[in-house]
């Protein structure tokens, strides 16, 4: 349904500048963060805000300009690489409303940071590169004040002779300055705790997108921010955003911190709710590596959540393709980890990627064999078919097709339930682009 959210301080007059997004379950955690920006923002807590569904959204805005009449509307599209084309097509039916004059269109998330000439030549104004809760604010109150972008860090945009400028990146935030989603829209998620990556996989955009130095929202912030959520709802599920829950606070992922780890699980223990609050920790929207998994991190897992399952990042079964991706562990050490994770009463779903552009049919061979090895331990594994994601070093590679018969293999092993994941949407999706060049 379309909603309208209410705004606490009239700064600006009421119909002078509005905001929609458009908003999907895919970028959740990404609107939230930015609309929780702007809450802080001292000079744009009122202005309205519109979340229209993705099948309402030009509705929406030719309503907000044909009948609000609203002087200036700043639509925002967060968009990875699946979502290029749908988001392209409503960039084109927006450059064809009659007031497209009064819409300015700022667009970021994973695809345009690595990529924004694919969405600033279809007509997008702004690409925000990067984590957007200092710059995505900067921007709106250049657009207000309808000043230059020239001096605007973290952002894209093509001059009046259609040649694409880059900024300089914009300064990384601290998490605790930002609250993790939008308090005052009641837009709550997972909890962010970790941002960044110091392991630079060639398959991964998050150093490319949010830096390789690693950082940390502190214990003390996320149970305040528990303390805040079981204060508005009777039950809540406590989840995680992190690359490596088992890493948090750590310097290491060898070396996981566990006095902080501790100080985060049992300061959301301790919390009281109204009925009931679980806490999930080494799970989806997490995982967690293999080195990390060790007697303390899993004994703490037991002691405070309430989850009996972990995911646990393998990617490969080949010792030769682990080195070349730069993952950062070795096999044996996921054997290691899922055994002694089992041993603790845990089941583990494993992620795995396959058709990486160095691999040979001998290479696919040794991951399902790997495969073979932990669904027999009790796993579950949830498998991809390689992306060539802009911003990684596979963005220009042509993954390795799956061959014939690991590709029937596959497919048993998803019809009766043994593996999971999206893997032959993704297979069939890049192998279909590859015909058609």
């Amino acid at each position: 349904m379309d909603v309208q959210l209410s705004t606490a301080k009239i700064l600006f007059s009421e119909k002078d500048i509005g905001i929609v997004f458009r908003y999907s379950r895919a970028n959740i955690y990404s609107y939230h963060a930015l609309i929780g920006s702007l809450e802080i923002h001292p000079q744009l807590t009122n202005i309205p805000i519109f979340i229209p569904t993705p099948v309402n959204f030009l509705a929406e805005v030719d309503r907000l300009l044909s009948i609000e009449r609203y002087k200036k509307l700043v639509v925002c599209l967060s968009l990875h690489t699946f979502q290029l084309d749908e988001n392209i097509s409503v960039i084109h039916a927006l450059n064809l409303h009659p007031y497209r004059d009064k819409i300015s269109i700022v667009v970021g998330g994973p695809h345009p940071s690595a990529k924004p000439k694919d969405l600033l030549s279809k007509g997008a104004n702004i690409a925000v590169l990067g984590e957007g809760e200092k710059t995505f604010p900067e921007v709106i109150t250049k657009i207000i004040n309808e000043t230059s972008f020239s001096s605007q860090k973290g952002i894209a945009f093509l001059n009046d002779q259609d040649e694409l400028i880059i900024q300089p990146p914009n300064d990384l935030i601290n998490l605790d300055d930002f609250p993790p989603f939008a308090p005052d829209h009641e837009f709550y998620s997972a909890l962010e705790i970790t941002r960044g990556c110091r392991f630079l996989c060639k398959y991964c955009q998050t150093p490319s997108l949010l830096g390789n130095k690693v950082r940390y929202r502190s214990p003390q912030v996320i149970i305040k921010w528990g303390k805040f959520l079981l204060s508005k709802r009777d039950n809540w599920d406590f989840r995680f955003i992190s690359p490596n829950a088992f890493g948090y606070g750590s310097k290491r992922a060898s070396m996981p911190n566990i006095s902080m780890i501790d100080e985060l699980l049992s300061g959301l223990k301790d919390l009281k709710a109204k009925k009931r609050k679980r806490i999930f920790f080494g799970t989806f929207p997490s995982e967690v590596r293999p080195e990390s998994v060790t007697e303390d991190t899993l004994n703490l897992t037991k002691k405070y959540c309430d989850n009996d399952n972990l995911t646990l990042g393998a990617q490969t079964g080949s010792p030769r393709i682990m080195k070349l991706i730069r993952r950062g562990h070795s096999i044996e050490r996921v054997v290691e980890a899922v055994d002694l994770a089992t041993s603790f009463g845990f089941r583990i779903n494993v992620d795995f990627i396959i058709g990486f552009p160095e691999e040979t049919e001998e290479d696919q061979h040794l991951t399902l064999d790997l495969c073979k090895k932990l669904i027999a331990k009790g796993c579950k594994v949830h498998m991809h078919y390689l992306i060539p994601l802009p911003g990684t070093d596979y963005a220009k590679a042509t993954p390795t097709p799956i061959a014939p018969d690991i590709l029937k293999i596959l497919r048993k092993w998803s019809n009766d339930g043994t593996i999971f994941g999206s893997w032959q949407h993704q297979y069939d999706l890049i192998t279909r682009n590859i015909r058609r060049k």
